[in-house]
């Protein structure tokens, strides 16, 4: 057996038992920096673990991003946790901007991606803050492409110029906690996006008809967590990575698959996007 035939055998049982270890469902969002994981941080991430849950988490500012770092450290060898950096559309303080991108080109190699960050219309009314919105954005844009990163686009009230900025910098994106129309996720689609879709579509109707119009190729699973718990009648209790096999359940209904199918889909589709298990294991 030559040397490449070795090398081919050994890669293909590497990929044989990494896709039986590989994470089943996966949490495309959220953010366990937050204040209401400081009592049980570590049971959460671990209840997600146990359930063979991925998790990738957000922090949106200086105190968030330290915060992340001290936890992923001690999860990541896990190769289930992983991380990225962003900044609220609606922080303009010019310190924090700075800031964010200092975190950003400083753990660059411990980064997924950049975001959540973007444009938001529903809190900004005014014109002026949005087109300053529209600068930060695009050279945001600019510091992904520099540094190869993957975008995560917050877009609330404002997919429209999302998509028009997207288009003219010729860039695809993870739509984060999707609630534009479904024709606007159709033109995203297009530009090579994927549609992230929140717990919350357990209950609401607008996100489940979504779901039921887009292809379950361009879909990734989130929870937002601590918000947009899966519970109809619990809305306002916090959420957290492990209820995403609720999610995944909704979705295998919807699309009419079964449950470890709607996940493998929805996994596989992050893992494509991010190419984050090929980053982890020096896979080309």
């Amino acid at each position: 057996m030559s040397a490449r035939d070795k090398k081919s055998f050994l890669y293909f049982f590497f990929f044989f038992f990494l896709l039986i270890l590989l994470d089943k469902m996966f949490d495309a969002h959220c953010h366990l920096d937050f204040n209401l994981f400081d009592s049980d941080r570590e049971n959460v991430i671990n209840r997600a673990y146990d359930e063979k849950i991925g998790i990738i988490t957000c922090a949106t500012d200086n105190a968030g991003v330290n915060k992340t770092l001290n936890f992923y450290d001690k999860f990541s060898e896990s190769k289930r946790l992983f991380m990225t950096f962003g900044i609220s559309p609606t922080n303009f303080d010019e310190n924090e901007l700075k800031n964010f991108v200092n975190n950003v080109e400083t753990y660059k190699d411990k980064l997924i991606g950049i975001g959540e960050l973007g444009l938001d219309y529903y809190w900004i009314k005014d014109e002026k803050a949005k087109e300053q919105q529209r600068k930060n954005f695009k050279n945001f844009i600019d510091l992904s492409k520099k540094l190869n990163k993957k975008l995560v686009i917050h877009s609330r009230n404002a997919e429209n110029d999302v998509l028009e900025i997207l288009k003219e910098s010729k860039i695809n994106a993870m739509l984060h906690c999707f609630s534009g129309s479904i024709e606007q996720a159709l033109d995203a689609i297009d530009l090579g996006c994927i549609i992230s879709i929140p717990t919350a579509a357990c209950w609401s109707k607008k996100r489940q008809k979504m779901l039921a119009q887009i292809p379950v190729e361009n879909i990734v699973t989130e929870t937002d967590a601590p918000f947009l718990s899966p519970f109809p009648e619990r809305r306002t209790d916090r959420n957290e990575p492990s209820n995403i096999k609720y999610l995944v359940e909704k979705i295998s209904e919807i699309k009419n698959l079964g449950v470890q199918t709607a996940g493998d889909i929805t996994e596989e589709n992050l893992r494509n996007f991010f190419k984050f298990y090929n980053l982890i294991y020096n896979l080309s």
